[in-house]
């Protein structure tokens, strides 16, 4: 009798310690980033103070005067500040005029994942609580949507959390932030020549960039040549050959596997009739 007693007693005190263990590394959830028809984190939680506290949205390359490049790849950063907490979570969904997810989230970074909400809205949450003294950072990619997407609201809820195994004495804070659609660069942009008495490549033009997996390059060829098309380390080693073939006059588009390809900063050089052109190429896989 004292046995089963015992077995008893040991079983309420797990069950009481795997409840406080979950309210205080409670993953993320969908749905309450304060967007249209959503609620926030403070249907949940609330009753936290603090002497100054912010949401931020950031980017790289950067949203240049509130604007997005189409088929751009972004590392999107959103920080949130609160004094006096050192945990801290959020939810983030980036949406267009009609409360449709627009461009495509992927690659979370550390502590970030995706969910689906209810209403088919992508969300980046926290997986668990991330530490930080009075600020946590989370990280995700954005591909930004092609040409014509309209605008996109970026909706966020950050969570300053206390610890206490509860979820009174926390702090959400609500933000939403809304970037335009911006105009491409000039086909030139980034773009350095070699020149020859007589062009043979114009026209070039590499997107997304900066990329991730694959990118697509462009350009017109004056003649009918044999061309040329590598990736090129900052040193000057070549990683890859995409083409070395003959191409007949006009406009040409190849799309470019980047799948293998590390983080960091390359060139695209392309090679005709003994011109040359290089762009410059971010990977960020």
């Amino acid at each position: 009798m004292k046995k089963t007693i015992t077995v008893i007693i040991l079983s309420i005190a797990t069950i009481t310690l795997c409840t406080a263990f979950i309210i205080k590394n409670s993953n993320g959830k969908s749905g309450y980033t304060g967007s249209p028809s959503e609620a926030t984190c403070a249907n949940c939680h609330g009753g936290g103070t603090s002497a100054a506290k912010t949401i931020s949205v950031t980017a790289s390359p950067s949203f240049i005067q509130d604007k997005y490049l189409p088929d751009s790849a972004y590392t999107v950063s959103i920080t949130v500040n609160a004094t006096g907490f050192s945990e801290f979570g959020f939810g983030c969904e980036i949406l267009n005029m009609f409360n449709l997810s627009i461009g495509n989230m992927q690659t979370a970074g550390p502590g970030v994942q995706f969910l689906n909400a209810g209403n088919g809205r992508k969300n980046a949450t926290h997986t668990f609580p991330k530490i930080g003294t009075n600020t946590a950072t989370f990280t995700f990619t954005w591909i930004a949507p092609s040409a014509g997407g309209s605008n996109a609201i970026f909706y966020v809820c950050g969570n300053a959390v206390n610890g206490n195994n509860a979820m009174s004495g926390d702090l959400p804070i609500p933000y939403s932030y809304t970037i335009t659609e911006g105009v491409a660069p000039t086909p030139t942009n980034n773009v350095s020549f070699e020149k020859t008495e007589n062009y043979s490549i114009s026209k070039f033009y590499v997107a997304p960039n900066p990329t991730q997996d694959f990118t697509k390059i462009s350009y017109f060829l004056n003649e009918s040549k044999n061309i040329q098309i590598e990736l090129v380390e900052i040193s000057g080693k070549i990683i890859k050959e995409f083409v070395n073939e003959v191409q007949i006059a006009g406009p040409h588009n190849q799309l470019l596997d980047l799948t293998m390809v590390a983080p960091g900063i390359y060139f695209i050089k392309a090679t005709a009739n003994g011109q040359k052109i290089t762009q410059k190429l971010i990977s960020i896989n």
